[in-house]
């Protein structure tokens, strides 16, 4: 016959058995293989799995991170798919391989889309668009929003009595531009490249056009990419207020000399290029001030996106649970997004962390203001580049050929993006 004793004591027994369970199920080691083409990011996420086992008791993770350069990587990637064997858990995909792996071969990963809907109203969905399959199946998570904006130098646009918040429109920027530009003295508004297409590409999905459209069609010879295009020739040679940067490219070691010794006073670029500023430009500390990018029209578009890396879940590996919680929590979660920015510096996808304190302290080198509030403001009306196994090719055609033919003089815009369609429009 059971006592009240007896049954208090098969009660704790049960209690320390459930607490025994829960234990056993906290301790479940699992071991995560990520790859990266970017060190920061193998340390960020080296960091969230600390903050994952101390925020959870699901898992406990350790990740073991590899760094391998951008090319190799997915090359290795995609033999390792194929061969069924050798892949990691967890991978970065870039942008300019986004299409051939989530549009060509999705198969290949976790279908993340059910994870990402209970987010759908504090994150930035466009940006959500690069990672998603040919039938809306979102694939891989954001590092970041890649928001265009303008930097400029201010005192150099205060000293010629021109107030940066009053240009509203690009009209103003290049009446600014104007005022500011001594060729005499190598002293430009600007800089344009000629071997890279981003701000090619910013310009032309800001005024509502495409390299390649949503559908995966080849339009970069459309009215508004010509019109971008044009911009940029007039900026060099028409209005005269542009450099070609040095190079070709705003990431060469000899432009961050050029702007840091003032020879450019603003520039159209993403945002992740703050940390260039602050590791190349240490002359221009409290100088450089962020804001959103001039509009082609009003109500037009304040900004698209540049660049982007999507972090994927392989779909053979054998910890898909760990791995999409794991990935849920650094990229997904407020405080993964909170440590974005702070650890990362870039901006985050999700919208809702972007008044948090921590997000909005003023940055001593940008002005001594918050440089998320420009981000912010900039992401408000944000288009996204889409992605497609043909965008990959299109980029390469214009960053070795279109560019500088058309900087060159020897094409019309129209004809350079022309020939671009002629040669890849079949394939």
């Amino acid at each position: 016959m059971l006592t009240r004793k007896h049954v208090l004591t098969c009660a704790a027994v049960l209690v320390i058995l459930m607490l025994a369970c829960g234990s056993a199920l906290a301790a479940q080691k699992v071991t995560l293989e990520f790859w990266t083409f970017v060190s920061d990011h193998q340390e960020f996420f080296e960091l969230m799995a600390e903050e994952f086992n101390k925020a959870q008791s699901e898992y406990e993770i350790t990740l073991k991170g590899t760094t391998i350069p951008v090319d190799q990587m997915h090359d290795n990637l995609l033999i390792s798919l194929i061969a069924g064997v050798g892949a990691p858990d967890i991978v970065d995909v870039n942008i300019q391989y986004s299409g051939m792996f989530f549009k060509q071969n999705p198969d290949y990963f976790v279908d993340l889309t059910d994870v990402v809907k209970s987010y759908e109203d504090v994150m930035n969905n466009a940006r959500l668009t690069v990672y998603t399959d040919p039938n809306g199946r979102v694939l891989g998570l954001p590092t970041h929003l890649g928001t265009g904006v303008m930097y400029y130098n201010k005192p150099a646009f205060d000293a010629a009595g021109i107030d940066i918040d009053a240009i509203e429109f690009y009209d103003d920027w290049v009446e600014a531009g104007k005022k500011v530009t001594n060729p005499d003295k190598g002293v430009y508004l600007t800089a344009v490249e000629n071997k890279l297409a981003r701000q090619f590409l910013l310009w032309t999905m800001q005024k509502g056009g495409y390299m390649v459209d949503p559908n995966g069609d080849i339009t970069v010879n459309g009215p508004k990419a010509v019109e971008a295009l044009q911009f940029i020739y007039d900026l060099v040679h028409v209005h005269k207020v542009a450099a070609i940067a040095p190079g070709g490219l705003v990431g060469d070691p000899s432009f961050y000399d050029m702007f840091n010794r003032e020879q450019v006073l603003s520039l159209p670029y993403a945002q992740w290029f703050t940390s260039r500023f602050k590791n190349f430009m240490p002359d221009l500390a409290g100088k450089v001030a962020i804001r959103p990018l001039p509009l082609w029209e009003p109500g037009g578009f304040t900004s698209a996106t540049m660049g982007g890396t999507g972090t994927a879940v392989i779909a053979s590996s054998s910890q898909k649970d760990a791995a999409v919680k794991f990935l849920e929590y650094a990229k997904l979660s407020y405080e993964g997004n909170v440590r974005i920015w702070t650890d990362l510096g870039f901006d985050p996808p999700r919208m809702d962390v972007y008044d948090d304190p921590r997000l909005m302290t003023p940055d001593p080198y940008f002005a001594n203001e918050p440089a998320l509030q420009a981000i912010k403001a900039g992401a408000e009306r944000l288009v996204a580049k889409p992605v497609w196994p043909i965008s990959t090719e299109v980029m390469m055609k214009l960053n070795r050929d279109t560019l500088y033919n058309v900087l060159e003089g020897t094409q019309t815009p129209q004809e350079a993006l022309d020939e671009v369609v002629r040669e890849l429009g079949d394939k």
